[in-house]
C-alpha cells in the first residue's frame, strides 16, 4: 500500500535500519488514523526484506508475504500471511497473555517483528511484562509500539524505545488519500474540513454515512435556539441501538462541527466549552452502563436549560 505523507519520518526510520542493530524497539507516536500502523507494517517489511532494500524490495518472498499481511489487515483478503510478523490489536485493553505471546514469538529462530497497536491500552501487568522484554530484547527482533497517548505509557517503556514522531496529515494529503480510495462525492470536502490532521473522521464519513447523518442531526438539534424534545427523543432511540464506539464516533464528529462553527462565529464559545464538558460526562456515563437514550437526553437538556 502507498503511504501518503510522513516522508521525513520514513527517512529517519530507514537511517535507523541502516545501522543494522541486532534488535530494535520503536515507539511510533502521533494522532490516531494518520498511518502509524501502516508505516509500522512497512517497517517490518523492510526489516525482513531479503535484499534489505528501502522499505522492502517488493519482489522477494518475504516482501510478498508482508504484503499479504498488509492486504489481510486492510482489505480482509485472507492471503497467506507473513509468519514472522505478529500484530497485537487491542479491544478494551491489552492483557499480559498477549505480551507473553509476543515474548515467546520473538524467541523463535530467525528475524521476528511484533507490532503493538494502541500501546497505551496495556494494563499494568502487560506493561511490566513488556518492560522485561524491552530491557533484554532477543537478537534479530523488532518491537514497534504505536500510540496517540504517550503519557499513558510507563516512562521506563518510553525510555527503552527509539521515539518516532508522526506529524498530523496535511489537508492536501487527506484529500489525496480520499481520492485514492475513490471518495470524491459531495461529502469529501466536508470530510477534509473536519479531518483535523487525521483520517479518523473522514473514514467514518466515507464508510459509515449513517453515523455521519446522526451526527448532523444531533448538531442540528443542539444548534437551534428553541428546545426540541421530539428531536432528541428520536435521536436517543437511535443511540440506544448503537454500540458505544459508534456513539463516540458520532459525538467526535459533532464536536468537530461545533468547533468549526465556533471559529466562524456561528457558535458561542461558552456553548462549545459546555458541550465539551457534557460530551465527556456522556461518554463516561455510557461506559459505566447508563442507558444510552437517557444519557444523550440528559446531555441535551443540560445544554439547553
Amino acid at each position: 500500500m502507498k503511504i501518503i505523507g510522513h516522508e521525513d519520518t520514513k527517512k529517519i526510520i530507514r537511517l535507523f535500519l541502516d545501522k543494522n542493530y541486532s534488535s530494535y524497539s520503536f515507539l511510533f507516536k502521533g494522532k490516531d488514523c494518520i498511518g502509524k500502523k501502516l508505516v509500522a507494517l512497512l517497517t517490518a517489511r523492510a526489516f525482513l526484506c531479503e535484499k534489505n532494500y528501502g522499505f522492502g524490495c517488493g519482489e522477494c518472498n518475504s516482501c510478498r508475504l508482508a504484503d499479504n499481511t498488509i492486504s489481510n489487515i486492510y482489505h480482509k483478503t485472507g492471503l497467506n500471511p507473513h509468519p514472522d510478523i505478529l500484530v497485537i490489536t487491542p479491544q478494551r485493553e491489552i492483557k499480559i497473555d498477549q505480551i507473553r505471546k509476543i515474548t515467546e514469538f520473538l524467541k523463535l529462530k530467525g528475524k521476528k517483528v511484533a507490532i503493538i497497536e494502541k500501546a497505551e491500552k496495556m494494563n499494568v501487568e502487560a506493561s511490566n511484562a513488556l518492560l522485561k522484554t524491552l530491557e533484554e530484547p532477543p537478537e534479530n527482533s523488532m518491537i514497534i509500539l504505536t500510540t496517540s497517548n504517550q503519557t499513558a505509557l510507563l516512562p521506563t517503556i518510553i525510555s527503552r524505545c527509539k521515539k518516532i514522531r508522526f506529524k498530523p496529515l496535511k489537508k492536501e494529503e487527506i484529500q489525496q488519500i480520499l481520492s485514492l480510495k475513490g471518495f470524491e462525492d459531495k461529502n469529501a470536502k466536508t470530510a477534509v474540513a473536519l479531518s483535523d490532521g487525521s483520517m479518523c473522521i473522514p473514514d467514518i464519513i466515507m464508510n459509515r454515512p449513517d453515523l455521519f447523518k446522526y451526527a448532523k442531526d444531533l448538531f442540528t438539534v443542539l444548534s437551534v435556539d428553541e428546545i426540541h424534545p421530539e428531536g432528541i427523543i428520536s435521536l436517543g432511540e437511535i443511540f440506544d441501538r448503537l454500540e458505544i464506539e459508534e456513539i463516540n464516533e458520532v459525538l467526535d464528529i459533532v464536536e468537530k462541527i461545533l468547533y468549526k462553527k465556533m471559529l466562524k462565529g456561528d457558535i458561542n464559545p461558552d456553548f462549545y466549552d459546555r458541550f465539551i464538558k457534557e460530551n465527556q460526562e456522556l461518554k463516561k456515563a455510557i461506559f459505566r452502563g447508563v442507558k444510552k437514550k437517557l444519557a444523550v437526553e440528559g446531555m441535551y437538556f443540560n445544554l439547553k436549560t
